[in-house]
């Protein structure tokens, strides 16, 4: 990891928030293409990205972390595309749940290139501390 030049890195790596965001589409990625293969539907692919602004001052946090979902396959119905995705943005990724506290997620789900559905992570019914 590093940081940015004007930071006093060499940008030679990402850096640790750019890390954290990797991690939520990477969970919340696996959760997904998990809970498709369990309904046996042809998934050729499930992008996820993530973009945010931070905050000024200091600790400096995510504002709202933005998602979008790009799901593909030839006989993936919009409804198991969409169960796939709320389960894991309101039960599953522990990444995202960690970081819904403070900065809210939202996103979108695109399956074969057409937006189906825009929503909130939600873990308040399922994360009990």
């Amino acid at each position: 990891m590093d940081t940015k030049k004007e930071s006093g890195g060499q940008d030679a790596g990402p850096s640790p928030k750019e890390v954290l965001l990797a991690s939520i589409c990477a969970c919340s990625g696996m959760d997904v293409a998990s809970i498709l293969q369990k309904m046996r539907v042809n998934l050729v692919s499930c992008d996820i990205s993530a973009e945010t602004e931070t905050t000024d001052g200091y600790p400096s946090v995510f504002k709202e972390v933005k998602l979008k979902f790009k799901i593909v396959g030839p006989d993936i119905k919009a409804d198991q595309a969409i169960k796939a995705v709320v389960l894991s943005m309101t039960k599953y990724c522990g990444v995202s749940a960690m970081v819904a506290g403070v900065s809210p997620i939202t996103y979108e789900i695109f399956l074969n290139d057409v937006s189906i559905k825009s929503d909130r992570a939600d873990f308040s019914e399922n994360l009990k501390l």
